[in-house]
């Protein structure tokens, strides 16, 4: 009968597959079914067997017997030796014991071929052997495990039933989901756990595929030698899961949280749990998946095997710990996030030592974070001594220019005209009194831009001052102004707050500009400590800076002196360069530049930053991240400053770090 759908092919085919067969026939019909997996091809494969061995092996009448029949359809009789020994006719059974203990007795060491070969004798040979015997051994397992029907006289071991139900225990509603539940755990997985965690869940993950698949090896009936060749994977999966005493614990605490993360997958998440124990229950029911495994292998090789044995024999190699096992693409997606979060850490502690360098370099700051700015009285002392009448030498006059926003910020721009600019404008008299030179330092026009809107502030301040001289105007109501813009309106409060403003920005650009000139100095002399300096960084020691961009180079001439009629006179280039700078950062933050403000602040959201990503680090690599060896110059400052306000003399005018 040929099947018309598929149901019915598997029936035929395990019909066809249950025939009794001689062991040699058996053997032909395992070798077939393995060329398909189709079970119409493979039922064709069956009949060819059948016919093709059937008529090279025609049956003859002998004696009454047709030895064309089974095995098992003969009638039995023991061989006791094919040598010489003519072949006796059947008798009753106590006729052969009585002939079998009279041949012993004749000759004791046929006795002894004899029950090597049938363990113990012809009556343990039927009835499963003596107390040590391998039938007795293969009898104990399956009547403790429930995994092996032992048939007639327990000569003929077979996988039992209970076996079968083990592997068709799941139901299709349960089955799906939870494949794709743990599909999805092995593409996602990797990005919330650890790699234990990730690789315990993965091996359940095709374990559970492997076992599932089994089913249709079940439902066709095949033989134990097929059935562990086909399911060697699953053993081996299976092996691995068991070697982790905590295996279910963390499936169990970290397969939901995938779950939870997948809005189709939600619903179904009793379905999922439902699948999930089934499979980690195997070990805890009767029988065990270790006990039925063991029991295709006693079937298959008709010997006694234990699942120690067969575990050391597997070898499989225990779950790694600290690296993902994964696809390969999987572990591509996490080499390549490993690499951009170094990127990250190492970006952002570069950018955490530079706020710090910038803090510790340009600003006083105290253990509490706030601010002094006492270097102005010697700026706000010094302009008055050199630009201004005797009679506004008082010191109600400093005080007032102190505490008022529009006259403090005239006179410090006034000042860098006067003291700073020439040294990146022109030539540069260098060396002491006696003996000295023109040098550039800078080419000219590089900060034309910068120097043209100092005047262009100086002549805007300077003009309202004239026109207002008996403004009062205080630093707090300049902050207030500052962060509400309620000046705008005010026909006196407007102009002057929108040119204060423009006055920190422009302190603050100007000011970063020549940090990064301060820096690639500080970095190239790092490295020239080191002695790893090149002879293109040493020969910046007199080539004119012509561009600002980050790069090793020194300040031209650094070491030599500034010759001058300013308060600079006798410092060294370099020293003049870091106080210019620290003047212009200092300024931004009295006038509440918004980009200087918040590189005094930045740095405590970038360790919140970098606590993160190392966290994410470890969790993908098990290990700490290594910044390389390197230096940009400078001293670190403290990290744990937080900003507050620090009042001038006057009390009144405030900087926030």
């Amino acid at each position: 009968m040929t099947p018309v759908s598929r149901t019915e092919a598997h029936r035929v085919f395990a019909d066809l597959y249950r025939k009794t067969r001689t062991p040699e026939h058996q053997q032909l019909i395992d070798e077939a079914i393995l060329k398909s997996n189709d079970v119409f091809i493979r039922i064709d494969l069956i009949r060819k067997v059948d016919e093709d061995y059937e008529a090279k092996n025609k049956p003859k009448k002998e004696d009454g017997r047709d030895r064309g029949l089974p095995e098992r359809e003969q009638p039995r009789r023991e061989v006791v030796s094919r040598t010489n020994t003519p072949e006796p006719k059947p008798k009753r059974s106590s006729d052969l014991v009585t002939i079998e203990s009279a041949k012993q007795k004749q000759n004791p060491a046929k006795k002894r071929v004899i029950e090597q070969r049938q363990g113990g004798g012809l009556l343990a040979g039927l009835f499963g052997g003596g107390a040590g015997s391998v039938n007795n051994s293969i009898s104990k397992f399956g009547k403790d495990t429930g995994t092996i029907d032992l048939g007639l006289f327990g000569r003929n071991p077979t996988i039992s039933n209970n076996v079968e139900k083990l592997f068709r225990g799941m139901k299709e509603d349960v089955l799906i989901p939870t494949i794709q539940a743990l599909r999805v755990s092995e593409q996602q997985g990797w990005r919330i756990w650890t790699p234990l965690v990730y690789n315990i869940i993965n091996n359940f993950n095709k374990f559970y595929n492997a076992f599932a698949s089994l089913d249709a090896l079940i439902l066709d009936k095949i033989s134990a030698d097929i059935f562990l060749e086909r399911s060697l994977k699953m053993q081996m999966f299976y092996v691995r899961f068991l070697q982790r005493s905590d295996a279910n614990d963390i499936i169990l605490s970290n397969l939901p949280d995938i779950v939870k993360m997948d809005e189709k997958l939600t619903p179904k998440l009793g379905k999922i749990m439902e699948g999930v124990n089934y499979a980690l229950n195997l070990e805890n029911n009767r029988p065990k998946l270790s006990e039925a495994i063991t029991a295709f292998y006693i079937v298959a090789k008709k010997k006694m095997f234990t699942w120690p044995e067969i575990v050391a024999d597997l070898r499989v190699p225990p779950i790694q710990e600290h690296k993902f096992q994964a696809a390969r693409e999987i572990q591509k997606e996490v080499e390549i996030t490993v690499a951009k979060i170094s990127d990250d850490i190492n970006t952002r502690t570069f950018k955490k030592e530079e706020l710090q360098n910038l803090r510790s370099r340009y600003f006083t700051i105290d253990d509490k974070g706030k601010i002094s700015f006492d270097f102005l009285n010697a700026v706000v002392d010094d302009f008055m001594a050199h630009h201004m009448p005797e009679s506004a030498k008082s010191q109600t006059v400093k005080n007032s220019y102190k505490s008022q926003p529009h006259r403090l910020v005239y006179l410090l721009l006034r000042d860098l005209q006067t003291v700073y600019i020439n040294i990146i404008e022109g030539y540069v008299r260098l060396g002491d009194k006696n003996q000295n030179q023109e040098l550039l330092i800078i080419q000219p026009g590089l900060f034309r831009n910068e120097i043209d809107q100092l005047n262009s502030l100086v002549r805007t301040i300077d003009n309202f001052n004239k026109k207002f001289p008996s403004f009062q105007y205080s630093f707090q109501q300049y902050g207030m102004d500052f962060s509400t813009g309620n000046a705008a309106n005010d026909q006196i409060a407007g102009p002057i707050v929108q040119a204060l403003q423009e006055a920190s920005e422009f302190f603050g650009s100007f000011a970063g500009k020549l940090n990064i000139i301060v820096e690639n100095h500080l970095m190239a002399k790092v490295t020239e400590s080191k002695g790893k300096v090149n002879d293109k960084i040493v020969s910046t020691k007199d080539k004119v800076i012509e561009e600002v961009k980050i790069a090793q180079r020194f300040i031209p001439h650094y070491d030599k002196t500034v010759v001058a009629k300013e308060r600079i006179n006798g410092m060294k280039v370099e020293d003049v360069f870091i106080q210019f700078t620290k003047y212009l950062y200092n300024y931004a933050v009295i006038f509440k530049d918004p980009a200087t403000t918040s590189k005094l602040t930045a740095h405590r959201k970038i360790e919140q930053e970098l606590i993160k990503l190392n966290k994410e680090y470890e969790r993908l690599t098990y290990s700490s991240f290594h910044k390389e060896a390197g230096g940009n110059g400078g001293n670190s400052g403290s990290s744990e400053n937080q900003g507050d306000s620090e009042t001038m003399n006057s009390s009144e005018t405030e900087g926030d770090t």
